[in-house]
């Protein structure tokens, strides 16, 4: 849910902006007075799986696609502060390497992706499995319905950005792009929750210390496992990406059915797409791979590198997290 620029009036994008900064400003000062050393190798590696999960789109209905979001994902493994800054991260890189993304909407995708996905999938994940019950079933119940949830409230969110924007754009159906962002992302909130439901099961049951606020005596040694998850980053980057459905994804696909003059918007970046290093169209699939494994690399070296200052704090590790 990349919303590109032209299509958010400038007062929700400062007002979406001011909420971003604010929950990315929040998320840094948790992180100084509750890092443990586990978090910075363990960050990266999660902003690598999920610059790379935002790749693969799969195909879901009326010729859309959806992809991963991963906020919930993020902050089951590194915790709501730690996933926020780890998304927030993957959005800078797509926005500036590859104009995934407006640049004055990035303050908008960071609230719905960054802040909705994480910190409040945290939120959602941990009342449910506080209700279910502290079982690794329960904690799998409550990413599955927060990862629903997530997906779904980004959607209605960004209907009623488009709403407050509504008299900056031409030929625009309220109604009906309404419709299809509900209806496309409840089925694309489905492969999310499937995604990322089948992932921490895996987790739970061959890895429990890997999640977030594991007993301390559980908590091995990240480098290996941090090692392993930039490996399987790297390998679906070069075997999945290239077969991603190259249908809309759910919000440009409501767009094309909503807006008939859609604003033309100059968005420079360093290689203007996934396609762009190379150009060519036979080419095509070298460019998308060798972009992925660059930003994948490259999300992975910032998160260990702004990580660094504080990877020197007090090894706080907490309890359960439904705490």
């Amino acid at each position: 849910m990349h919303i590109p620029d032209g299509f958010l009036s400038t007062p929700v994008c400062l007002a979406t902006g001011a909420i971003s900064i604010a929950a990315v400003g929040y998320s840094v000062y948790r992180l100084k007075h509750s890092l443990a050393d586990r978090t910075i190798p363990l960050a990266g590696m999660v902003s690598a799986l999920v610059f790379t999960g935002q790749m693969v789109n799969f195909p879901v209905l009326m010729g859309t696609s959806g992809h991963l979001v991963g906020g919930v994902l993020a902050a089951r493994l590194v915790g709501p502060w730690a996933g926020c800054l780890s998304l927030t991260l993957v959005l800078f890189v797509q926005r500036f390497l590859f104009a995934d993304g407006g640049l004055l909407a990035l303050g908008a995708n960071v609230f719905h992706m960054a802040v909705v996905g994480a910190m409040g999938g945290y939120a959602i994940q941990a009342v449910v499995t506080r209700l279910l019950g502290r079982t690794t079933r329960a904690s799998v119940i409550g990413t599955v319905v927060a990862s629903w949830i997530t997906v779904m409230l980004a959607a209605f969110l960004c209907c009623l950005e488009f709403a407050l924007s509504r008299d900056s754009l031409r030929g625009f159906d309220l109604g009906r792009f309404l419709v299809l962002m509900i209806l496309f992302h409840a089925f694309i909130g489905i492969g999310e929750s499937l995604i990322s439901g089948g992932i921490i099961r895996m987790v739970s049951f061959r890895r429990p210390d890997l999640l977030y606020q594991s007993e301390p005596s559980r908590v091995t040694r990240p480098g290996f496992p941090t090692a392993q998850g930039l490996l399987i980053a790297l390998l679906v980057t070069i075997c999945l990406a290239p077969l991603a459905s190259s249908l809309p994804d759910g919000l440009d696909s409501a767009i094309q059915q909503s807006v008939s003059v859609r604003p033309e918007v100059d968005s420079p970046s360093l290689f203007g797409s996934y396609e762009g290093i190379f150009g060519e169209t036979t080419w095509h699939v070298w460019s998308v791979i060798l972009s992925g494994l660059i930003g994948t690399l490259v999300v992975f070296a910032i998160a260990v590198i702004l990580g660094r200052p504080y990877s020197g704090s007090d090894d706080t590790t907490p309890g359960d997290p439904s705490d």
